[in-house]
């Protein structure tokens, strides 16, 4: 069968950053430059859209294992002339060379032999979205992983303000140096004394795969399996960089795009950045498993916990279709490894994916489309969450609308903060955010060289395309703030196995500590979209809290009715803070702000002489040798 040539549509990018922290004051005066945007690119192509038919039957095994080979070739020749039908109407019988897959629980994909212009695959969406017959079609479009850069090495520490504070207990007033102030954390450290884990919880890690590390346990990492589906074997070339399409190898072999690649191939890496392999899923199997107590490197968020690694990104981002596959089989669902070559014929699967043996409760995803939720997004979702299954989603790191599928409905989405409790810089923020929990905090925005932090520290590669040696490094990014959450979720079900979905998420909301105020800080809105105060309506409950989230956990289990502290409001006033809000606001408005509608920021633009001014008092507040990284 004709491969499809990977979507260079919006690519769902991993929600989080990877790079290392500049000196204080170099971020201080290189955020007072505004740079112009560059100019939008061209709309990439589409490489085929997901499409259910109403009253779809679902693509499982079992229900074909119960027929007779005749009743399977007349229910396989009924779905044809159903297909062929609405080719008919809709005009696609004219296209020469389309493909049907199955997709998701009941979903097909059709693909063309060349992808289509944007243009085109929206004109084909429509026509079929509104035939009655057709209950959605969505664009397969590419989702990046929320992050920009590989991470930075650096050393493996737990104990210290620049080692991995993020992890340590929740501490520090307005009288502390910056880097003891912790108000945002989670608290683990002192979740610790209830629960370090257990065996039995299976958390997954939707990303690109692992790699070996020294600090991550090999026995802890079960048998996953790799969702990636593009891979062209005539031209060997394609998105899975391991020489096939669907397998049981989780292992990430690198999702390097090189500029001989776009040359090579305009049509598969269009819109795709020229960049060294990132190792995300790595990182972020690290943040929540990495061995703890061990002698070597750091600690991670779970001591016991199995990780279920589901590969479903290579070079350029992760297909909704693959994204959904990747779900439904952590799950422990059926999902199609290879399908059926002809689609006049017996459009179907012609190998079904061996099942999950090991179902995931938790699942972590960190890569995400800057579009709303789709109905094939939501069909998933909705069905996990009937499982049991809780979906941890990052929001994005383009400080706007979160990104799919955090803004989905049952998805407990994560927006990032800084360690005293703002919004990250970075972070997206709105209404569908479930929590917020610390992500790094990097010099960007206008305030980067005062209020930035060393990032989260964790485990890493060293390796530019394949893998190399094991390394650390410090990270940035609502995609390193997700595992903080699905490691809690972990530690949870360590506590109460029998919690369920609406339980877990109801169990993190109501524990989480309210969102900082401060005078000096207006709330996070599109006129004022960098760090900012976080609300309900615009961050989700509150700021995680381990140690609570345990408690409700423990509550349950007993029977008994969970009682949230009388958190007091921490109310911040820093001189840092107050020298930042002189410069105005972190971020400008969102395009199409009413540059009218207040932002609360105090201060205005600053003379030359005014800046050096801050610059040298921004110095004398720190001590020597506690620059960041």
């Amino acid at each position: 069968m004709s491969r499809w040539a990977l979507p260079k549509s919006a690519h769902p990018m991993p929600v989080c950053w990877n790079r290392s922290l500049p000196l204080a004051l170099i971020g201080l005066a290189t955020s007072l430059i505004v740079a112009a945007s560059p100019l939008a690119p061209a709309d990439p192509p589409v490489a085929g859209l997901i499409v259910r038919l109403q009253a779809a039957p679902a693509h499982a095994p079992e229900r074909e294992r119960a027929l007779t080979v005749r009743e399977v070739q007349n229910r396989r020749h009924l779905q044809a002339e159903r297909w062929r039908s609405l080719f008919a109407v809709t005009g696609l019988a004219q296209e020469t060379g389309l493909v049907l897959e199955p997709a998701g629980r009941a979903s097909w994909r059709l693909s063309p032999r060349q992808a289509w212009t944007a243009a085109e695959a929206a004109r084909w969406q429509a026509r079929l979205a509104a035939r009655p017959e057709v209950a959605w079609a969505v664009a397969d479009s590419r989702e990046p992983r929320l992050q920009t850069a590989p991470p930075t090495p650096d050393d493996p520490l737990f104990a210290g303000p620049d080692g991995q504070w993020w992890l340590q207990a929740v501490s520090g007033s307005d009288g502390n140096l910056p880097e003891a102030r912790l108000r945002g954390v989670p608290g683990l450290q002192s979740a610790w004394a209830t629960s370090t884990g257990h065996a039995d919880t299976v958390i997954a890690v939707l990303d690109s795969g692992w790699t070996a590390h020294p600090d991550l346990d090999p026995a802890r990492v079960l048998p996953g399996y790799d969702m990636v589906s593009d891979w062209d074997a005539g031209t060997g070339r394609g998105a899975a960089r391991d020489g096939d399409g669907r397998d049981a190898d989780a292992r990430d072999p690198g999702d390097w795009v090189s500029a001989e690649d776009v040359a090579a191939d305009p049509g598969r890496y269009a819109g795709c950045a020229v960049e060294p392999s990132g190792w995300h899923g790595t990182a972020v199997t690290g943040l929540i498993a990495a061995q703890t107590g061990n002698g070597r490197g750091g600690a991670g968020i779970d001591s016991a916990a199995r990780i279920l690694p589901v590969r479903i990104a290579g070079a350029c981002g992760a297909t909704v279709r693959d994204i959904v596959d990747g779900l439904r089989w952590a799950a422990g669902l059926a999902v199609c490894r290879r399908y059926a070559d002809a689609l006049a014929e017996d459009p179907g699967c012609a190998e079904w994916a061996p099942l999950n043996p090991h179902p995931a409760r938790v699942i972590n995803l960190s890569y995400g489309g800057a579009s709303a939720c789709n109905a094939e997004y939501q069909d998933a979702i909705d069905e996990l969450w009937a499982h049991g299954v809780v979906v941890v989603a990052a929001a994005g790191n383009s400080h706007g609308a979160p990104t799919r599928p955090a803004n989905c409905a049952k998805v407990i989405g994560v927006a990032a903060l800084n360690r005293d409790g703002f919004k990250a810089n970075y972070s997206n923020f709105g209404a569908t955010l479930a929590i917020a929990t610390v992500g790094g905090d990097d010099a960007g925005g206008a305030w980067g060289g005062l209020l930035a932090d060393s990032g989260l520290l964790g485990p890493g590669n060293l390796g530019s395309r394949t893998p190399g040696a094991g390394s650390y490094g410090a990270r940035y990014g609502t995609s390193y703030a997700a595992p903080l959450v699905s490691g809690t979720l972990g530690l949870m079900l360590a506590v109460h196995p029998g919690l369920g979905a609406a339980q877990l998420r109801e169990g993190l909301m109501a524990s989480a500590r309210p969102h900082v105020r401060s005078r000096w800080v207006a709330e996070c809105s599109s006129a004022n979209p960098g760090r900012c105060l976080c609300t309900r309506s615009t961050c989700g409950a509150g700021m995680l809290d381990a140690a609570q989230a345990l408690a409700y956990a423990q509550a349950t289990r007993e029977g008994v009715s969970y009682l949230a502290p009388n958190w007091p409001t921490v109310q911040i006033d820093t001189a840092e803070l107050r020298l930042a809000a002189a410069l105005g606001p972190d971020r400008e408005a969102a395009a199409g702000q009413d540059p009218a509608e207040p932002t609360g920021q105090a201060g205005g633009a600053l003379e030359p002489l005014a800046l050096l001014l801050l610059a040298w008092l921004a110095r004398s507040l720190r001590r020597p040798g506690t620059v960041k990284r």
